[in-house]
């Protein structure tokens, strides 16, 4: 009895190796359906990731939109309030974002027409923030748009304008 356990202990330790090859092997897919799977997994990854900064941008639009629609409501007197100032930061910040995420750049160049006064400012910038939003909802999360880099621009410096009718 004795020298039957110690032999079954080693038949155990000469087979379980054995075993374990046979079915580690079985159910693996080759490495190549490996590769290719991880491939596409990431791909389905980067897709969603995409389209996920893209609806992140058709938001900020949005956001630029209603900010823009407040500052009018806000205006009085030909002065914006102080509390304006959050806004115009929260609007320039928006859409040097979106034009940087659509490929523009700094462009300093002036306003053409300049607005005359804060009601043609303020009706400027809701404009602009319509013509946003109507070019953005017709962009892909592919397409580089120099319309919306445009337009954006076109928003930091009316922000810029609207900054000299703070109280």
């Amino acid at each position: 009895m004795n020298l039957r356990i110690p032999l079954l202990i080693l038949c155990l330790l000469f087979i379980a190796p054995a075993v374990w090859a046979q079915t580690a092997g079985a159910g693996d897919p080759p490495a190549e359906d490996q590769n290719e799977t991880m491939r596409d997994t990431l791909k389905r990854m980067q897709i969603k990731r995409e389209e996920s900064e893209h609806k992140k941008i058709l938001d900020k639009g949005a956001q630029i939109k209603l900010d823009a629609e407040d500052l009018a409501k806000e205006a009085a007197n030909n002065h914006l309030p102080r509390a304006a100032d959050k806004k115009l930061r929260e609007i320039e910040k928006a859409a040097r974002q979106i034009r940087s995420e659509f490929g523009g750049g700094g462009d300093d160049s002036p306003l053409d027409p300049m607005p005359n006064g804060l009601d043609d400012a303020l009706k400027s910038l809701n404009d602009a923030s319509e013509r946003l939003n109507k070019h953005l909802s017709k962009t892909s999360r592919q397409v580089i748009s120099v319309t919306v880099v445009e337009v954006a621009t076109e928003i930091t410096q009316l922000v810029k304008v609207l900054r000299g009718y703070l109280n």
